[in-house]
């Protein structure tokens, strides 16, 4: 399977088969939406702070999870490492395998995946090893309730040599079938592996000596302590700046931020301003990750 470049990718038709039972899933409208701005904002994305917020909007949408786990293969250490982005507060002994491409519930993931040919493929974990299992329940007991969705990008030609490869921990919105969530991993597929290979690459030429995905794999997110406050100055958010926030990470502009809060483009700007020196943050998607990372959302 290849994935070209974001910016050239067309989206693939939005109709899938079920295998047999003269069926398709097909792609409603909203989701029609999602991709379409997914597909256009995908290529600002340059930083794991935005990688972050992006995942949040359309790629949420398209795909509701709590925890996203970016795998990409690293030749020097010659194996997959992992990135975690979330949403949600989750322990660390619940963390840890999903930032360890070695633990028995990844190497589960990825087994999984090369035997369903390279199909994105939802992990039925009660066929799995034991411990594998038991990685699984922690997590199932913490976020209460999630199903791992897993696919990803292997060199053409040969399905186990895996180049990248997604772990979604899914929450699975009522009026979405199951066949809608692979439909939907197939679809944003080549984006996804695109958009984290340019994040991984920026982050090579920004910072050569610290750019190995086995030396950074982590973990990207909500914080296991949501009542801690801004970092650096010990000033608190008030409560307008974190609806603020919240349009921010929507995607809305100031102007639609002020629309919605009644209130002028010129004081959400200033709004914004007080916002990025609290955080210490560079921008608004910086701001948005920094601030959901500390629990401020």
């Amino acid at each position: 399977m290849t994935a070209p470049d974001s910016s050239e990718q067309k989206p693939a038709p939005a109709q899938r088969s079920t295998g047999g039972r003269g069926q398709a899933a097909q792609l409603a409208p909203r989701d029609g939406e999602a991709l379409v701005r997914l597909v256009e904002t995908a290529p600002a994305v340059l930083r794991r702070s935005q990688f972050f917020v992006w995942s949040q909007g359309p790629l949420s949408t398209l795909l509701p999870h709590q925890v996203v786990c970016c795998g990409a293969y690293s030749r020097p250490q010659r194996g997959l490492g992992f990135v975690t982005f979330q949403s949600v507060v989750i322990s660390a002994p619940a963390l840890a395998p999903l930032t360890d491409a070695g633990s028995a519930l990844m190497r589960a993931c990825a087994a999984t995946w090369v035997q369903a040919a390279g199909r994105p493929v939802q992990v039925d974990i009660s066929h799995q090893a034991l411990d594998a299992q038991e990685q699984a329940l922690r997590l199932d007991r913490e976020l209460r309730g999630v199903q791992l969705l897993v696919h990803g990008v292997a060199r053409p030609q040969r399905p186990a040599e895996i180049e990248s490869l997604f772990v979604f921990l899914c929450t699975p919105r009522a009026e979405q079938t199951a066949e809608e969530r692979l439909l939907h991993a197939e679809l944003l597929m080549p984006y996804l592996h695109a958009t984290w290979r340019r994040v991984l690459a920026a982050e090579a030429v920004l910072n050569p000596a610290g750019s190995e995905i086995a030396n950074s794999a982590r973990s990207v997110g909500a914080s296991p302590d949501p009542g801690r406050r801004v970092a650096n100055t010990g000033l608190a958010m008030t409560e307008r700046e974190r609806e603020i926030l919240r349009c921010a990470r929507d995607g809305k502009s100031n102007l639609e931020i002020g629309t919605a809060l009644d209130i002028s483009a010129l004081t959400v700007k200033n709004h914004i301003q007080k916002i990025l020196r609290k955080l210490g943050a560079n921008n608004r998607a910086h701001a948005v990750a920094l601030a959901m990372s500390q629990g401020l959302l």
